[in-house]
Parts: C-alpha cells; structure tokens; sequence
C-alpha cells in the first residue's frame, strides 16, 4: 500500500506539467497582499537527489526537466510560467537535486503564507521532514497523516485563499474514487478552494487502470465547479505504451492560468523534442466547465 517512492520518477514530463499548473496558481494568490493557505496531500520527500540509485535507475529526468535546460535560450526568452519554473528549479539542479512539489511551494510562497504537507509512507515523511526543515520556510507544517484526512481537519483556512495539490500514486485502482470523494468533501466546507490534480494517462497495458484517469475527470466534472484540464503526452498511445503521458485537472482555476500554461506547453514541447520511436511531444489545454 505504501510502497510507492517518487524518486525514480522525479523531474519527468509529469514532474514539468504538474509543477507548471501549481506555480501558475501559487503566483496568481500572490497578486493580492492578503495570506494564503496551500495543502498538498501526497507530499512526497519534498527534494530527490539526482545522483541517488533510484533516480539513476530509469534517469527518468534527462527526458524530462533536463531538456528543458539544455537549450541556448535564456530563461528572458520564455512564456514568464515557464521562466519562473525554471528559475525556481535551477539553484537544487545546481546540486543535483529536483524539488519536489513541498520545495516548490516552500520557496515559491511568501512568509506570511502557510503551508501543510502531509505524507503517510514513513520513509518518505522521513525525508521530506529533514529536506523541509533545511529550506527553513517560515509557516511550513510537515504532517505525518493521510492527505484526505488532512484536508478534513484543516480547510476551510482562515483567512479563506488557497489552493490544494493533489497527485497520488494510483498505485490502487479505488484511489482515483478516493480522491473524487475527497474533492467533494472539500467542497462541502471550502468552496472557493482552488485544487490542481494530477493523472496519469495509461494505455492498454494498465489494464482495469486504463481510462480510470478520463472517468475520475469525468466525475470531478461532474461536481460542476469551473474546471479545464491540461494534458502532454510524450509516446504514442499503442496498446503496450504503458503511461504514454499525463494531466491535471484543475478546478476553481485563477484567471488566465489557462494560457500562461498552453504558453508554457508550447515551449516545453518543443523543448523536449522526440521521446522513444520518434514521437514528438504533444499538449494540450482544453476548458470543461466555462467560468462563467
């Protein structure tokens, strides 16, 4: 049940279009002086160390965050989400690191702002306490409890701004029901919660979890809030691609936060060029339900 470790995929196309979209909604909070709260539920180890064997397993960064730097373009010629991203990542690329999501939140938030992350797998919780704790990031909780759970004790948060990540593993096939019930519950209390999810698309192989990423999108849809959802896929979907790509799904979404990731998405892939048989990344942004 916990056997899941994000190292061995840190800083891959799913990494990119998931630490896109939460940059672009932490940055749109921070137009207004006003506090905000963020919450991520499945934290992680918060920072992954490049040269580590499970990073080194797959290097699944070198198709991933690592060609997005290895271009002649400064970060001045890029869409501004895509730069701030950049810029963010740069100083523990430096150190062969890739910050997880806690470390993207933890630099990108203001002192004022508060920040909960919660991580169940004692290992993980391990780590990303300690990398946390070096980032020494002002009103930063680090919780050892499940993320849904989490999200029931401490939302609505006061003052009423923020935002709320999402992205299990899907190891089990009833997490993609668990967290269209943990949305809803959200929402019950939080209504003006922005909440990014992240999926991944899976082909054939999968087996009963191919297509469960569309039908919990569906679901969530289904709760009617202003939603889009963005989507880059790096292989073509053939019955044997495995996980051909990824999305997020975000709903109660800021203004504009739809085109400064398609502009973003633009460049990413290009950036990252053709992947395995030659296929060229593809992207795409595309509204559910409009915000009126």
């Amino acid at each position: 049940m916990l056997s899941y470790q994000h190292a061995f995929h840190a800083g891959n196309h799913a990494d990119v279009i998931k630490h896109l979209s939460w940059i672009g909604v932490i940055n749109a909070l921070k137009k207004k002086d006003k506090p905000f709260t963020l919450f991520d539920t499945h934290a992680g180890a918060g920072a992954y160390d490049l040269t580590d064997e499970m990073s080194l397993k797959n290097k699944e960064f070198e198709t991933g965050i690592s060609r997005l730097l290895t271009k002649d373009s400064s970060t001045q010629d890029l869409p501004h989400l895509l730069a701030d991203y950049l810029s963010l990542c740069e100083p523990f690329l430096a150190q062969q690191q890739y910050p997880g999501s806690p470390a993207i939140s933890a630099k990108a938030k203001r002192d004022c702002d508060n920040l909960h992350l919660m991580e169940l797998h004692p290992a993980e919780f391990d780590k990303l306490d300690k990398n946390l704790s070096r980032l020494r990031s002002l009103n930063t909780h680090v919780h050892k409890r499940d993320g849904y759970e989490g999200l029931r004790a401490l939302t609505p948060p006061k003052p009423n701004r923020g935002a709320i990540l999402i992205d299990p593993p899907y190891e089990r096939l009833n997490e993609y029901s668990d967290l269209v019930k943990g949305v809803e519950q959200v929402f019950k209390r939080w209504q003006q919660a922005q909440i990014v999810v992240w999926y991944p698309l899976l082909s054939e192989r999968a087996g009963a979890k191919s297509g469960a990423s569309e039908a919990m999108c569906d679901q969530l849809a289904a709760l009617g809030k202003p939603c889009f959802k963005a989507e880059i896929c790096v292989a073509e979907n053939t019955v044997d691609a495995g996980m051909y790509g990824s999305g997020v799904f975000v709903l109660n979404p800021p203004w504009q936060l739809d085109a400064n990731l398609n502009h973003a998405l633009e460049s990413v892939i290009g950036m990252l060029g053709a992947g395995e048989a030659g296929f060229h990344a593809t992207a795409h942004v595309s509204w559910i339900n409009e915000d009126n």
